[in-house]
């Protein structure tokens, strides 16, 4: 393009050279030479302003990067719609979360390695490539925030639900670190990438093995999940009784006792496993009085002490507080009261 340039400066001043030759000659016109570098020179400042432009604006596109994600990022609920999901449902959203940010981080992989498959990366490559690697990385944020709104809610009880999604949490974090260690390299333009496919193809691998090797583990995770909810539920369920209320006054204050108890628990909106504990063995008591003194009108109280002992153990605590207002309203009135 200089060269083209160039040429077409000087056809048109050897056009004009006959007509200067003819021309009176002054002191102060210049020579044929001074002419050509003066063309040469405009040419050159004309270029490097052209190539300037275009170097603002890649670099432009590669700051602006960052932002673009072609996939929404799902929108997180609030404090009090999480409440109103159960323990198991808000595992199954985290669990669908975590297949959607591995599902983006193998997209990742495949769209790096086929870019950079030839062995280089042009602007064009490197922005794509950057946007699956900011999808992928919201779709682990999501899943991230999904697990902690879950430690927060259950963690204080639900040490055995923990565990799993430890698990869960460590390959969400050892891939979140391959794919920023990617982007290192992607924001810094083509040039850098094509200069870094051997660390991208790294990167790619490391990514793809990390999903093969926990694929069985998140297959199992809602299957073991259950399992744990089911092993809690047994052990609260199965409390024996430490008080057995001599007569009927006695046991319809331990059902009051009991319905204050769950209500004081779920004031915060959660329980630890103090306040699961002292419930169940409330919940126990009230049980064995029943059926020493309830008589026929009462005993049907024990199977709804069940239900809701049930429901919050397995944290299903929304339904457990409409359970409890039914429950309440069926037992009588505390005595000595008027």
């Amino acid at each position: 393009m200089k060269r083209k340039a160039l040429s077409f400066v000087l056809i048109a001043m050897l056009v004009t050279i006959p007509f200067a030759a003819c021309a009176p000659s002054t002191e102060n016109t210049p020579s044929v030479d001074e002419q050509v570098q003066t063309a040469v020179a405009a040419t050159a400042t004309a270029e490097a302003e052209k190539n300037a432009a275009i170097n603002q604006a890649v670099a432009a596109t590669v700051t602006a990067m960052p932002t673009m994600t072609p996939y929404p990022t799902p929108t997180p609920l609030s404090e009090e719609e999480y409440y109103e999901v159960s323990e198991e449902e808000l595992a199954a959203m985290i669990d669908e979360a975590v297949n959607e940010a591995v599902a983006a981080t193998e997209s990742t992989a495949a769209a790096t390695s086929s870019a950079a498959s030839d062995g280089t990366m042009s602007s064009e490559e490197v922005y794509d490539t950057a946007a699956y690697v900011y999808d992928a990385e919201d779709a682990i944020y999501y899943a991230e925030e999904l697990i902690e709104i879950y430690y927060d809610m259950y963690g204080s009880y639900a040490d055995d639900a923990v565990l799993l999604l430890q698990e869960t949490e460590e390959l969400l974090n050892t891939m979140n670190q391959s794919l920023e260690e990617m982007d290192e390299i992607l924001v810094q333009g083509a040039e850098a990438a094509s200069a870094a496919i051997d660390n991208l193809d790294e990167h790619t691998d490391a990514l793809q093995e990390q999903i093969s090797e926990t694929r069985e583990t998140r297959e199992d995770f809602m299957e073991e999940f259950r399992d744990a909810l089911d092993e809690r539920e047994a052990i609260f369920s199965e409390i024996n009784p430490t008080e057995v209320a001599p007569d009927l006054n006695e046991t319809i204050k331990q059902l009051h006792d009991y319905v204050d108890t769950v209500k004081a628990s779920l004031a915060d909106r959660k329980i630890d496993r103090e306040e699961m504990n002292r419930i169940a063995q409330l919940g126990a008591n009230a049980k064995a009085s029943l059926q020493a003194n309830g008589g026929p009108k009462l005993q049907g109280l024990g199977a709804s002490i069940d239900g809701i002992t049930s429901q919050l153990a397995r944290g299903e605590w929304s339904k457990a507080q409409t359970s409890l207002g039914g429950f309440e309203a069926s037992i009588p009135e505390r005595p000595g009261r008027h």
